[in-house]
């Protein structure tokens, strides 16, 4: 957690679903307007790939690319994709988070 309070980029970049809680946790108490890298193929992608930059987890030019993007944003730019990551990441309640993963438990097929 102390790491996620400081960072300037946050790079949460799963091949498959994962990592959602590390995606909505960092821009939640980072102190420092920090921009999230963030894999579209991150189930969280959908909540908050409007305010962050989005990467293919396979493509490491274009990771290095957004990472050196998300470096050079001005602090404005920082400013504004860190409130709607903050906003994005509260919209959604850890009991209705819940509700989803057990009802998708439920119907594997989906």
């Amino acid at each position: 957690m102390a790491a996620l309070r400081r960072f300037d980029v946050l790079l949460v970049n799963p091949v498959r679903d994962g990592l959602n809680l590390v995606a909505k946790e960092g821009p939640l108490v980072n102190e420092r307007n920090g921009v999230v890298v963030l894999s579209r193929q991150a189930g969280s992608w959908d909540e908050l790939g409007e305010h962050a930059i989005g990467v293919n987890p396979f493509d490491v030019s274009a990771t290095a690319a957004a990472l050196g993007h998300a470096l050079a944003l001005t602090p404005s730019e920082r400013a504004g994709r860190a409130e709607g990551l903050r906003r994005a990441a509260q919209a959604t309640s850890p009991l209705k988070w819940f509700d989803d993963q057990t009802a998708n438990a439920a119907s594997p097929g989906r």
